[in-house]
């Protein structure tokens, strides 16, 4: 009933959840942001200036999404670049002993210590601000891997783990540090990976949606050979949010080959970061040839490789068939009385439990999405 209402916002970024298909069939998953920008354009004033990103950064989402109208608030905010405390930590993470004495041998791992030939020392660099690590040379490491409609890709994790406690070592506090990735599959993997370091934010691109970063890593998850990346990344407003929630530093993880067929969005990310420089194609030994020893296992070796599969396999090959392994699993989960018996008696069977009445989690999470996400996070996707 007034004379004059100002709406604020920005459309260009994450729509409405809309579940109820009646609802969305009829159209309200356009907000009335969008709906009053496009019917009245004329009454439009764009808000250019922007204080979060440096220019950088800020050059993928005004030339993929804003047409160039975005401008940085000024020369600080345009300049802005990471302040690295400890650079020198590099050395430690290309020698297998972080103990750097005479008395402890080391064995140098990575030859190669300048930004233009080590994807860590170009990370660690003041003037790299966007960095699209290529993880195409990895393959068939680097191959997304999916159950039903749970997509992961552990090689990503492993790479962005070691990236993370590569920044922290050099003194980036974890609270400066943000993780975006678009499955909540991949979500719970990074977590499990990072679970050392629970001050590092890592979200769901739609839940990074209003926060911001120093630095913020994203992992694509995306790579086959089918060129497949799937609805969530076809969104291009949801990878609007992911590449615009970083202040300093921007380091995308993913296979360009498979986000080139991914639409005009993500086509054009890739051929940006190309263009000026911002791409490095990973080496195919680049999870090995860095020493990172709060990743080693207690035997001094470093993580458990992503490939799993294979591990299985040989282990398989070597101790029998899997059928006889998994009888032998179930005959040590028998209780310690029915295999011995009790007082040296005879065996004796297990108990029966109790019939207990079932809690149907699809009805009470029914019309509720809220709770369905918070549950979702707590069991992992």
């Amino acid at each position: 009933m007034s004379n004059t209402f100002i709406l604020v916002g920005d459309h260009f970024q994450l729509p409405p959840l809309v579940q109820n298909k009646a609802a969305l069939e009829g159209g309200l998953d356009m907000s009335l942001f969008r709906l009053l920008s496009e019917r009245h354009p004329e009454a439009v004033v764009s808000l250019e200036h922007q204080y979060r990103m440096c220019s950088d950064i800020m050059t993928l989402s005004n030339q993929l999404i804003y047409s160039g109208r975005l401008k940085c608030g000024n020369d600080t905010v345009a300049n802005r670049s990471l302040h690295i405390p400890n650079p020198t930590v590099l050395i430690r993470h290309h020698y297998t002993n972080d103990n750097q004495s005479q008395a402890s041998p080391q064995t140098r791992i990575c030859h190669n210590s300048s930004p233009s030939t080590c994807h860590l020392s170009t990370l660690l660099s003041p003037t790299t601000k966007v960095l699209f690590m290529n993880t195409d040379s990895l393959l068939p490491l680097s191959a997304e891997t999916s159950k039903g409609n749970r997509i992961t890709n552990a090689t990503e994790v492993t790479l962005l783990t070691q990236l993370a406690h590569l920044l922290l070592n050099a003194g980036i506090k974890p609270s400066d540090l943000g993780i975006v990735t678009f499955y909540r599959s991949q979500l719970a993997l990074l977590r499990q990976s990072l679970r050392s370091l629970p001050d590092i934010e890592l979200h769901t691109a739609d839940k990074f949606q209003g926060r911001d970063k120093e630095v913020v890593f994203v992992s694509f998850v995306r790579n086959n050979e089918a060129g497949e990346v799937g609805e969530l990344l076809k969104d291009w407003r949801r990878v609007n949010v992911a590449i615009t929630r970083a202040r300093s530093k921007l380091v995308l993880v993913g296979s360009r080959k498979t986000l080139l067929g991914g639409g005009e969005v993500l086509k054009g990310l890739v051929g940006i970061c190309e263009e000026r420089g911002w791409l490095w194609d990973l080496g195919n030994d680049v999870l090995e040839n860095h020493w990172f020893p709060e990743m080693a296992g207690s035997q001094g070796t470093q993580i458990e490789s992503p490939v799993k599969k294979g591990i299985v396999e040989s282990i398989r090959e070597k101790n029998g068939s899997p059928r006889k392994k998994v009888n032998e699993l179930k005959t040590l989960r028998r209780p310690l009385g029915e295999i011995e018996g009790r007082n040296g008696q005879s065996p004796t069977k297990p108990k029966v439990p109790q019939k207990f009445g079932k809690i149907r989690a699809d009805r009470i999470l029914k019309s509720k999405p809220m709770l369905m996400d918070i549950m979702n996070d707590i069991l992992g996707g």
